[in-house]
């Protein structure tokens, strides 16, 4: 039997990509996030008595490589070393300074040929784990000869571009630990193939739950399951509005806040859906978003709207006045247009308005004049 946790993408100390301000309190929650996702993650693998730890590259950050994360990593490692456990790690696109570090002795980085290690696992059975830290010609890789051994191989790069599935089966692994995209995707059962996504989301558009895969099995079958990690969890959501006044927009945002706290932490961008002919102006959605924001600023398990955007619906009707002729008559857009391009100080900022869709115009116009009319306090 064999047990395996198989992770990649950490992006240690990754700073977060948010759309404006947060709290002090919630900024302290993203400075740790990662580092508190993958001090989970080593936990884990202590308390379930992993064999080894693969990490499928990218375990640093691109633009944020500091002394922090090294001390960091450091101690997750020596406690996996306590706890007999190895760590295999390929580099994909941000690990070359790990070379430079010495590690305690149960890490082992790949180089950039393909390397193999074999490993015994605590029942005794025979693993092989092939990797590369660069290059994707899985030719080089050792074919496996089909006995009772386990074979792994871990490679960093995109599927169908890089490497092609066909070329990975012809190996004969049991488990192919793939790096290089943030989303989990389970790519094959047979042989299995598995991308296990980051274990920390640092842009909004990565939404869900993120962490590792738990392998455990034999050369006949495995099993794989997905541990979330994740200290903050992104979302995107649509949310339909009725009462558009602002307290009803608000209560919207607290019964959202209401379903959404059990996840955890949380940062979250949601766009209301407005049907009806009165728009939401940007100034309440301005003042809504304030506001849902200032009380979460000291929750402990904050659900942060860090964007509120709407889709609405403008029905403009002042273009049905028009018929397809009056659209069309030149004289009448010309005298339509004139009072303003004849004032000198506004007609040399403006564009030859011949070249106008004149439909677009007065759909403009429309919306114009109704902004002017209501009023942010409805």
């Amino acid at each position: 039997m064999i047990k395996f946790i198989h992770c990649a993408d950490l992006h240690l100390d990754a700073p977060f990509q948010l759309s404006g301000y947060v709290s002090e309190a919630i900024m302290s929650d993203i400075h740790r996030a990662s580092f508190e996702s993958f001090s989970t993650l080593i936990k884990d693998a202590i308390q379930q008595e992993v064999d080894f730890v693969l990490i499928s590259g990218d375990v640093l950050a691109a633009d944020n490589q500091t002394l922090r994360t090294t001390i960091f990593l450091k101690k997750q490692f020596q406690r996996l070393k306590d706890a007999g456990i190895y760590v295999y790690i390929i580099l994909g696109e941000t690990g070359l300074p790990l070379r430079q570090i010495s590690w305690p002795d149960n890490v082992i980085i790949f180089n950039d040929q393909v390397e193999s290690y074999q490993f015994i696992t605590k029942s005794g059975d025979t693993v092989y784990v092939h990797g590369t830290s660069s290059g994707h010609d899985i030719s080089y890789f050792p074919t496996n000869q089909v006995d009772k051994s386990i074979h792994i191989g871990m490679l960093y790069g995109e599927l169908g571009r890089d490497f092609d599935q066909e070329a990975l089966n012809q190996k004969l692994y049991h488990y192919w630990a793939l790096g290089g995209r943030h989303k989990r995707q389970l790519v094959s059962k047979i042989p299995h193939i598995h991308y296990p996504g980051n274990i920390q989301s640092y842009l909004p558009e990565e939404t869900g739950r993120k962490g590792y895969l738990m392998v455990e099995g034999d050369h006949i079958d495995m099993k794989v399951l997905f541990v979330p990690v994740q200290h903050i969890i992104f979302g995107q959501y649509e949310v339909q509005v009725e009462d558009l006044s602002k307290n009803g927009l608000l209560k919207l945002m607290e019964e959202f806040k209401v379903q959404h706290r059990p996840d955890g932490k949380g940062i979250y961008q949601i766009e209301f859906i407005n049907q009806q002919e009165q728009l939401i102006t940007p100034g309440k959605l301005a003042a809504v978003t304030r506001l849902a924001q200032q009380q979460e600023r000291h929750d402990n398990l904050f659900v942060w709207i860090d964007k509120l955007t709407v889709d609405q619906v403008d029905t403009t009707t002042l273009h049905r006045e028009f018929d397809a002729a009056m659209i069309e008559d030149d004289a009448m857009f010309d005298q339509a247009m004139q009072p303003l391009y004849h004032d000198l100080e506004m007609s040399r900022f403006l564009d030859d308005y011949t070249k106008i869709d004149r439909v677009a115009l007065i759909h403009q116009g429309e919306r114009k004049l109704k902004e002017r009319l209501k009023s942010d306090e409805n």
